[in-house]
């Protein structure tokens, strides 16, 4: 991968993490107006259950922040674009689509084969 191309996808990186962190810091603080303001407890319990939903999306929002922080890596490194299983090149439309992937298209699929082998789901 050139250093030009490297350079787009750290910017792409850097801008999923700035969404993220942006997006969580809106969606607290909104929660918290709104939890403040709700004396009614049907209400209330409608919210807890919101708030729920969203702790557990935040959940997975600090996970792809951690992927984020790992393909920054893999680029100073020198190994992003590198399938983790096999060695070769992950396509850079699979990056452009998926910036975080750190296996190609086919040993994603068997890891997902396996995966549903053994009862499993990606979902």
């Amino acid at each position: 991968m050139t250093h030009d191309q490297l350079f787009v996808f750290r910017n792409l990186l850097h801008g999923l993490m700035d969404q993220i962190r942006n997006k969580d810091k809106a969606t607290a603080e909104a929660i918290s107006e709104v939890y403040q303001a709700c004396p009614d407890l049907n209400d209330r319990a409608t919210l807890e259950a919101e708030r729920t939903m969203l702790i557990l999306l935040g959940q997975r929002e600090r996970s792809l922040l951690q992927q984020i922080r790992e393909a920054l890596s893999r680029i100073d490194e020198g190994s992003y674009g590198i399938c983790q299983e096999c060695g070769d090149s992950i396509p850079r439309k699979r990056l452009e689509f998926q910036p975080t992937s750190t296996l190609c298209v086919h040993c994603q699929q068997d890891q997902e084969q396996e995966a549903a082998m053994n009862g499993f789901s990606w979902a």
